[in-house]
Formats: structure tokens, sequence, C-alpha cells
């Protein structure tokens, strides 16, 4: 790959780019799809209602004019509220719909960085820069194209109902039924438009907002390396665990009843007292220095070291620290046990010093699925 590649855009943001963005209130929102929600909703509302708030409207308006010029001025507080009051069940439902539009354009977002005041904003150079940058050409565009299709569905709306608008001239007082009825096709007309354009202009604020955010090939990697930990960092740790696990395993060594060896390679201290431990218990094992290290150790607290090559090697595999042996083991186990116990009697008695078990001849299969000692 060419050295210039690594600053290509290239890759789409991942989501963890796009959590962070809108972590610090960059998100992109579209403008038009409240506008059209609280448009679109509003004309649905007066065309449904209109009579009944008209109704009740006009009964405000006529005691109002009724008593002009005869009332108190605090009498128009009480009219000036009484169409406040008609008024706010409509305006109060349709900026709840501008306010959900919002959300479902953008999503909640709340960045306290935005708050923060901005005066570079306040420069002229900055203010010119908006307008003729890439954004604000596009946002000049749409404006263009918006005023374009809005202006030209109403223009054919009114130009197909040409005849019936034309016959309004001739009447003295039109009734309200019947010019809402011959402009009820215009304004569904521009509310299918303005829907059409609002959907469109969320789909590119989406795709604008995910081009912005397209990720080069360092930044996928630098994201990859703090995603699943710095490889030194994560080295560094498992070598801390390890040593922490060395250090637990040690200082449970003295508890052990035998060490089995294989005979310096691999190591394993085991211990079985009778009536507490249901089965035998690894406590340690290790091999090459650690193997050494632990026999050592178990020889200086006066802990017998077996030589059994195939049951230290089994253990070492299929058993952890502080597991019971699986039942596979158990006549291994209990071979070295045995001869354990009876040094342990020869050493107090006397007599004859018992003979080490015999090893077993390759290797001691452990069944995959084996019942484990619990």
């Amino acid at each position: 790959m060419a050295e210039g590649d690594s600053g290509e855009k290239k890759h789409a943001p991942t989501e963890r780019r796009l959590r962070q963005a809108a972590e610090r209130g960059d998100v992109r929102r579209s403008q038009e799809l409240p506008k059209a929600a609280a448009i679109a909703v509003f004309t649905v509302l007066v065309l449904a209602g209109a009579a009944g708030l008209g109704i009740k409207l006009q009964g405000v308006f006529a005691a109002c004019l009724a008593n002009a010029g005869t009332a108190p001025l605090s009498s128009a507080k009480g009219w000036a509220g009484a169409v406040g009051w008609g008024l706010f069940p409509l305006l109060a439902f349709i900026a709840a719909v501008g306010f959900a539009g919002s959300i479902v354009s953008g999503g909640w977002v709340f960045a306290v960085n935005l708050l923060m005041p901005d005066f570079s904003k306040l420069m002229p150079q900055q203010g010119l820069g908006q307008i003729f940058s890439s954004h604000g050409l596009t946002e000049h565009g749409k404006s263009i194209l918006k005023l374009l299709a809005i202006g030209g569905a109403g223009g054919l709306a009114i130009l197909a109902r040409r005849t019936d608008f034309a016959s309004l001239s001739g009447l003295r007082a039109p009734l309200p039924g019947a010019l809402l009825g011959i402009a009820f096709q215009v304004i569904i007309t521009i509310c299918l438009v303005l829907v059409v354009l609002a959907a469109g202009d969320f789909a590119l604020q989406v795709w604008l907002h995910r081009q912005k955010l397209r990720m080069t090939d360092a930044e996928i990697r630098e994201e990859m390396k703090d995603s699943a930990g710095n490889p030194h960092v994560k080295s560094r740790q498992r070598a801390i665990a390890r040593k922490l696990a060395r250090a637990r395993q040690m200082q449970r060594l003295p508890e052990a009843s035998v060490v089995v060896t294989n005979p310096t390679h691999y190591a394993c201290a085991i211990r079985y007292r009778r009536g507490s431990d249901r089965a035998p218990v690894l406590l340690a094992k290790g091999v090459g220095l650690l193997a050494e290290e632990i026999i050592a150790r178990a020889r200086g607290h006066g802990i017998p070291v077996v030589q059994s090559p195939p049951l230290a090697r089994a253990i070492y595999r299929h058993v952890e620290p502080d597991d019971n042996v699986p039942v596979a083991l158990y006549r291994a186990c209990a071979e070295v046990l045995a001869y354990v116990w009876r040094l342990q009697h020869w050493r107090t008695q006397g007599g004859e010093k018992p003979m080490p078990p015999k090893p077993h001849e390759g290797e001691i299969e452990v069944p995959r699925f084996a019942p484990w000692g619990s």
C-alpha cells in the first residue's frame, strides 16, 4: 500500500465513532423533517377541526367587537386569554410534533460543550467561510430546490383548479366550505411535496454525516488497538497475572501432600487429606524453571517428591490449580499417595523402606467428557 493511501477516508464509520460523535454533539439533523411534520399535522388538524375552532373564535371576536368602545381596557386581557387558550392545544401539539421530528432526525443528544460560547463564530471570515463551504452551498441549493418544488407544485395545483377559482369572482359572498374545498387540493399537494422533500433531506443528512465521519486505515487500526487494548499493555497485564498466580501457588505449596515430577520438566503439587478432601486437589503446577522452583521449595518444606512422568504430564495438561483431578487419574494418584503414606510410616516406625510405585508406560488417557472429582 502506498504511503499516501493511509490518509484516504475509505472506511465507513464504526459504531464507536458514531457514538463518540453523538457524545460531542456532532450530529446532522434534518431541518426539513420537523417543519414538514408540523405543517402536515397543522393542515390535517385545521382541515378536521376548522369549523369548531372557527365558531369558537368567531364568538370571541364578535363579543370583542360588540363591546368595542364601551368595555373597560381590562376586558381586553380576557379576550386575549380566550383566544390564546383556544389556540394553545393546537399550537402545543404542533410544537410537540416538531420536537419529535427533530429527535427522529438526529436522536436525543445532550452535549455540554455545545453550551460553551464560541466567539470565533462572530468573526466575518467565519461566517463567509460557512456560506461558501460545501455545506453552505448544499443548504442554498436545497433552499432553491425547495422553493421551486413547492412553488411548482402549488402552481400546478392552482392551474388544475383554475376554473373553480375563477368562478369565485362572480359570487358576492363565497361560502367558507366551498372555498376550503377548492383550496383543499392545493394544500394537500403542497403538504405531499413537503413530506417528499423532508424524506429526501433526512436521507441526505444521514449520508453526509456518515461521509464526514468516514475513517482512514490509521484511524481503523487505532480504534482496534483501543478496543482490543494496547498489545504492550495487555502483555504486561498477562505477565502480572502470571506472577500473581505463581505467587498464590507458592503460598499454598506447604499444604501439598506430594509433588509429582517428570522428573524435572513438569512438577505438580497435590494435596489429599483423608476426611476433608473428597478427591486429590492440584495446588500448583509448573514446567521448566517454575517446575524446578516447585521441587526446590517442596524439598525445603519436607514434602515428598515422587517421579511419575505420565501422571505429572496428565495432571499438567488436564487440571488447573485448585481443581480436583479427574476420575481417570484416581488410580495413579492413589498409588503415589499410598507410597507417600508408607514412606511416612517408615520414617516414624522404621522397618523395610517402601519402594516407589512403578511409573505407567505411555500416556494416561483422560477422556474429554470424563467425570471429575467434586
